[in-house]
């Protein structure tokens, strides 16, 4: 890629990112909104104008000279709620884009054992790709006890992020040729957080473009199946099924109490009765907005580990941010804070 045309995907993925079109960073920096169309494009600007630019942007005016891997964006999928709007979703989807070079040019090219599963072709059902995904992670029919850690092991990135004023639990991108990123948002609790993690997971496995309202509803039986086999379900359900007797099964698949309702209504456990009577108890009680005996958060661990191991080796954090196209105070707030 042209350094030219690379510096001008960083221009728009840094403006997106921001909040700020166009014409509001042209009234602010001076240089037009034609010039900066054309930059965005891949036209160049003379120095001057750079520098305006990366002073409005907040980062280095180096990171518009030294980019040369692309930040356009990829396949993106996002659980999403009905209200967030589209400015909304093109902001944090900037925001995966800069996330997606920043790791790559930080950490070099880097491989994923996980595999896309076209459902058209050899697979009839989401649950069938989720009991082929459990099958190549070599998962058995078993509760998964670090779901960060198992994407993590495969390859793919998986960062907390500030995602709730845009109401987006998480956002996920699979460039062609890269691996998986995932963003979860800093917001959604332990006990969600897993359910979003493989919703996210199925939209990547199965889908090739933004989701649709049929491929949420195939994300979300692709979770549940990836996360609870209905056939292991099944086996351990309790014969009289109450609040008592479901914890311990929540604690053991790590899901919200909500989440496990269902996969005993879609496992034919609890008929449509039941699920309604469940789904009562939880709204009148506050259970479904908090969760009795929370799980523990999983935390992602993998890149800042990778960061750290560069860090002993004896770079510094001015030159891991140069490369990551940051001012360091920046680079140390968004990849070395530890999560709590």
């Amino acid at each position: 890629m042209t350094n030219t045309k690379a510096r001008g995907e960083l221009l728009e993925a840094l403006r997106l990112s921001r909040g700020l079109t166009q014409a509001q960073v042209a009234q602010v920096t001076g240089v037009s909104q034609a010039a900066l169309s054309k930059a965005e494009s891949g036209a160049d600007l003379d120095d001057e104008k750079w520098d305006l630019v990366a002073d409005l942007m907040g980062v280095p005016v180096s990171a518009f000279y030294s980019v040369t891997s692309s930040t356009a964006p990829a396949r993106i999928f996002h659980r999403k709620q009905k209200s967030t709007p589209k400015t909304a979703v093109n902001k944090v989807a900037a925001e995966l884009s800069l996330v997606r070079l920043r790791v790559k040019d930080l950490l070099g090219e880097q491989r994923t054992t996980l595999r896309t599963h076209d459902l058209e072709e050899g697979f009839v059902t989401p649950q069938e790709v989720a009991r082929a995904v459990r099958a190549e992670l070599g998962l058995g029919l078993g509760p998964i006890d670090d779901l960060v850690g198992l994407l993590e092991g495969a390859g793919a990135v998986v960062l907390r992020w500030p995602l709730e004023t845009i109401q987006v639990d998480a956002i996920a991108s699979w460039q062609q040729g890269e691996v998986p990123v995932i963003l979860i948002g800093e917001h959604v609790p332990a006990d969600r957080q897993r359910f979003t993690m493989a919703h996210e997971l199925g939209h990547a496995v199965m889908h090739k473009g933004e989701a649709t309202a049929q491929q949420e509803d195939e994300a979300n039986a692709f979770a549940g199946e990836f996360l609870v086999p209905a056939a292991s379900l099944r086996e351990e359900w309790p014969r009289a099924a109450t609040v008592d007797t479901l914890l311990p099964l929540k604690k053991h698949w790590g899901v919200s109490l909500a989440a496990l309702i269902r996969r005993g209504f879609d496992a034919g456990l609890l008929d449509e009765e039941d699920y309604r009577r469940w789904n009562i108890q939880l709204s009148t009680t506050g259970m479904h907005r908090r969760e009795p005996e929370p799980a523990m958060r999983e935390n992602p661990t993998a890149l800042i580990s990778a960061i750290r191991k560069s860090l002993d080796a004896g770079a510094s954090v001015d030159e891991l941010a140069s490369r990551a196209y940051m001012y360091p105070r920046e680079f140390q707030l968004t990849f070395l804070q530890e999560s709590s």
